[in-house]
């Protein structure tokens, strides 16, 4: 936890003091950014569009990476098609975790994103 940013740092704190799932407080995705100095913040704590288009835009890439390779490579569907369908996946999975994320968030009563870096000085 170390190699964290500062900020990152007090988050983790106060989710940790709230009693959030350790896998929830930092999923693998964020740990390997963080640990490269991105200060960006977990997601329980970020917000409803920063959450949906981080989330889903990973999605997209994944799904459509797949697609790729499982369909389009035979040429069952067109690489227009890989993009929409990949679009929308990503749309769908972004709003469902991005809303996922804001319940878990009142459900544990943790403060905002900018609270938290308010309360660290930074």
């Amino acid at each position: 936890m170390q190699a964290y940013p500062v900020r990152i740092r007090a988050a983790l704190q106060v989710m940790q003091a709230a009693g959030v799932p350790r896998q929830m407080q930092a999923p693998l995705m964020y740990r390997l950014l963080w640990r490269t100095g991105l200060v960006v913040p977990p997601p329980v704590l970020a917000g409803f569009v920063a959450n949906a288009v981080l989330m889903g835009a990973m999605f997209a890439l994944g799904w459509g990476g797949l697609m790729w390779l499982l369909f389009a490579r035979g040429a069952l569907l067109s690489g227009v098609g890989v993009l929409g369908a990949a679009g929308v996946a990503g749309l769908l999975f972004g709003g469902a975790m991005a809303l996922l994320m804001r319940w878990q968030q009142q459900r544990y009563r943790l403060p905002a994103w900018g609270e938290i870096r308010a309360a660290d000085g930074g």
